[in-house]
């Protein structure tokens, strides 16, 4: 009995594994995708240390994935802060290519490549949304982890979505189901409407955290934008 007890067990240890990296598939292609474009946009704008940014992204990313690898059934806090270090790393760097991107769409010694800083601000507007996407899907709710137990659980943890889906105020079983929980590319989508409308259409922002996130968001994808029209006009 105890040897079929310890088989079970096991079994639902790597159920839960198996589970726990599907969910995380997303958002590590995401992070993956982000740090290639970080590093292009980097060479293109002539970023002086632009090696260090996929050494300190990569380092951190593996540390993460080593963390949640050894306890993926009860995640330690050490998994939890270098999954949010990744994700600020990802937005620091961001920060830092906006900047740069700034001033050389400013300076008038690179007049003649400004098809380049063209292509660069687009492309830094699209990882601008990859990276507030894995922000959200981090933060919200106090992470992929917590949300997991679903929302019953998680309000008598007395813990509140930083986001409001739909989802959590549909009462039909038609229009969702029992106990839902959002994904990665729910929060991608959150990504991609703030950024194209200025404004989170759907979810509702509903803590300071969130609505300051996507306030950031916005305003950074307006004055990108602002800046690339700016420029494709003057050519």
């Amino acid at each position: 009995m105890g040897q079929q007890f310890s088989q079970k067990s096991k079994r639902n240890i790597g159920l839960k594994a198996t589970h726990y990296f599907r969910t995380r598939i997303a958002p590590l292609v995401m992070t993956l995708v982000i740090m290639v474009g970080q590093t292009w946009i980097a060479y293109m704008i002539n970023l002086d240390f632009i090696w260090i940014l996929p050494i300190a992204s990569g380092v951190l990313l593996i540390s993460s994935i080593l963390a949640y690898s050894i306890s993926h059934a009860h995640p330690s806090k050490a998994a939890r802060a270098l999954s949010v270090a990744v994700a600020v790393l990802l937005t620091f760097i961001n920060l830092v290519c906006i900047g740069w991107f700034v001033y050389d769409m400013l300076n008038p010694e690179t007049v003649t490549v400004s098809h380049e800083l063209l292509l660069s601000g687009f492309a830094l507007w699209i990882v601008n949304i990859g990276v507030f996407s894995l922000a959200y899907w981090e933060l919200d709710t106090e992470g992929p982890d917590t949300r997991a137990l679903g929302l019953p659980e998680v309000l008598r943890n007395n813990i509140y979505p930083d986001f409001v889906f739909e989802q959590y105020t549909t009462c039909n079983p038609h229009l969702s189901p029992e106990n839902w929980t959002p994904g990665f590319l729910d929060y991608l989508y959150l990504s991609i409407t703030t950024a194209t409308s200025f404004a989170p259409s759907a979810p509702t922002p509903s803590t300071s955290m969130a609505k300051m996130m996507a306030g950031a968001e916005a305003l950074i994808s307006l004055f990108t934008l602002g800046l690339i029209i700016a420029r494709a006009m003057s050519l």
